[in-house]
């Protein structure tokens, strides 16, 4: 699959003492308590704690030299590491859960079947539940594991 036709990433994002949020992430995105991007507050991230990067069929993330670490999966990294849908990245006591949409495509309206399809990108059903438990303030039945 192309970048141009892959399905979005989203980024379910779980800090201590506030609900989750999610946010998509539509190409690098920086992360920590002082950028310009995702700005946590996590007293125990560092400023610019991490890079995300949507490539292809994954997201690569590369720690920027935190105090603290990154962890994927529970395993410190050093180096950048691509990551597929149900990753989670833990820094400080912030979790980041890589969610992944589906790309469809319909002719629904067309009059003119010769036309070609059009290309829509469609949020999985566990990316809509994760954005309709952080409206409602909390995820039923989460547990950390």
């Amino acid at each position: 699959m192309s970048d141009s036709t892959a399905a979005p990433f989203w980024l379910q994002i779980t800090e201590p003492g506030r609900s989750p949020r999610v946010v998509t992430l539509a190409g690098p995105v920086e992360v920590g308590r002082d950028c310009e991007d995702i700005v946590l507050d996590d007293p125990t991230t560092s400023r610019r704690h991490l890079v995300l990067d949507p490539a292809g069929d994954g997201v690569v993330v590369t720690d920027q030299g935190s105090a603290n670490g990154t962890f994927v999966d529970g395993e410190r990294i050093t180096d950048p590491v691509v990551l597929g849908p149900g990753h989670v990245v833990r820094l400080g006591e912030t979790e980041l859960r890589i969610v992944q949409g589906r790309a469809t495509t319909g002719t629904a309206g067309t009059a003119d079947a010769s036309e070609p399809a059009v290309s829509h990108q469609r949020a999985s059903s566990a990316a809509r539940d994760l954005n309709r438990a952080a409206g409602k303030g909390g995820l039923r039945g989460f547990r950390k594991g």
